[in-house]
């Protein structure tokens, strides 16, 4: 099936990419990598009368460590997987980046397509959740800088403003030890959902500093705050890890579905949360 009709644009610096978003805010779309977008609009779920594709802007696509991590929004998500800075600031992020969907999906797929789109399977936003990442959102009238917790509002809805584009996420909770745990019905599928934990302990072994963020449990990805302030300054040890998922259960909506029933969900979900606990707890020593 061939989409509809549409205007398509290729601004080739960020300036041009204002003023058409100022033009057609009210009707436009950003395609970066294209791995949401396109299907849909073959499949003819959605119609836009304006496509903007950002692929040839410069300065959008880059991976450095600052004061923070930084990473352009037109990163390839491949890119992130393979890059040895991500590899040694951020496991978290260089895990889960491994895990997205498949080859060909992380070639072209960017990382901040999957955080702008805010799809509740998608992996990216839950990741940003937990690293407590800040993200620099540009218009025609200046910058201003989110944080992953203000930042996804809805399934599909983010605080980006129609004329909006992020144009860096940046992380500050690096040297941290973390790690992606999804758990899917197929390799190369939508999570059925996935927990990512990011943890920094003390010198005697207690948790310093903990981000945990929740993949396809809720409308949006979910920061689990009440866990996290549960773990801090503790020592993580069976008990403590069955206390948190108690806590977990209270802050998600699992239900009945094709793919099992609460009560199934429930059992692998636990085995995932606690099970990964421990696994990151013990890198982190």
């Amino acid at each position: 099936m061939y989409p509809d009709k549409f205007q398509y644009f290729t601004p080739g610096d960020i300036a041009s990419l204002e003023e058409l978003l100022d033009k057609y805010r009210d009707d436009s779309k950003i395609l970066a990598g294209g791995q949401s977008i396109i299907p849909l609009l073959k499949m003819r779920f959605t119609s836009i009368p304006n496509i903007i594709d950002i692929s040839n802007i410069k300065g959008l696509n880059f991976i450095e460590l600052n004061d923070d991590l930084e990473i352009g929004p037109m990163a390839r998500t491949a890119e992130v997987a393979a890059s040895n800075i991500v590899a040694m600031n951020c496991p978290l992020l260089f895990d889960a980046a491994g895990k997205v969907a498949d080859p060909q999906v992380r070639n072209m797929g960017t990382v901040g397509g999957d955080i702008c789109e805010a799809d509740p399977r998608n992996d990216m936003p839950a990741v940003m959740l937990a690293l407590n990442a800040d993200f620099e959102i540009t218009n025609s009238s200046g910058k201003r800088t989110v944080n992953s917790t203000e930042f996804f509002k809805d399934a599909y809805t983010t605080a980006l403003d129609s004329n909006d584009i992020l144009t860096k996420i940046s992380i500050k909770n690096i040297g941290y030890h973390g790690k992606y745990f999804k758990f899917t019905t197929m390799a190369s599928d939508f999570a059925l959902f996935a927990v990512a934990i990011n943890m920094k302990l003390n010198s005697d072994e207690t948790v310093k500093d903990i981000g945990i963020g929740l993949t396809n449990v809720s409308s949006t990805a979910v920061k689990a705050n009440e866990v996290e302030a549960y773990l801090k300054g503790k020592k993580i040890d069976e008990k403590i890890s069955e206390e948190a998922f108690s806590k977990l259960l209270n802050m998600i909506e699992l239900d009945d579905d094709y793919n099992g029933t609460k009560e199934e969900k429930q059992k692998i979900l636990k085995k995932i949360f606690v099970n990964g606990l421990k696994e990151v707890y013990g890198d982190s020593k």
